[in-house]
């Protein structure tokens, strides 16, 4: 099976279960997409052709509080550890279930909404959208 096709099935299931996906295939594709929309969770494979997945989640992490889901065939308990020490907020090895997948990104999204209503999410310094920056330091 395909990676295309895998990201496929993914992305059908979720949409089938009222979640709006957008899918990329590259690195270049997400920047240009998070310039464009609010996006809520990002679902990240760490085996991307030609991309470190790893690489992709540290640099998000120190950019934004984005939620991050690695969904990998990655099994080792090191890369699970350094997955989640770089800053995703959950690990899931394929093949798994849609179900446990569904369950897994509705429990991060419950998180970090509960985490907004208390307040900014810790670290987040600034938004940026639309080619403007709101700065949380300097707001009054």
């Amino acid at each position: 099976m395909t990676i295309r096709l895998v990201r496929q099935m993914i992305a059908d299931y979720l949409a089938d279960n009222d979640l709006r996906v957008t899918t990329l295939a590259s690195t270049r594709e997400l920047a240009e997409v998070m310039e464009r929309e609010t996006i809520d969770l990002l679902l990240l494979d760490l085996r991307l052709p030609g991309e470190d997945g790893l690489e992709i989640a540290r640099k998000l992490r120190e950019e934004s509080a984005l939620p991050i889901i690695i969904l990998t065939g990655r099994k080792d308990e090191a890369d699970r550890v350094i997955a989640l020490e770089t800053g995703a907020d959950d690990y899931l090895t394929k093949p798994c279930s849609p179900r446990e997948l569904l369950a897994r990104i509705r429990s991060v999204l419950r998180r970090c909404r509960s985490r907004a209503r208390q307040g900014r999410p810790e670290g987040v310094r600034a938004y940026r959208f639309g080619g403007w920056e709101l700065n949380l330091n300097t707001a009054a």
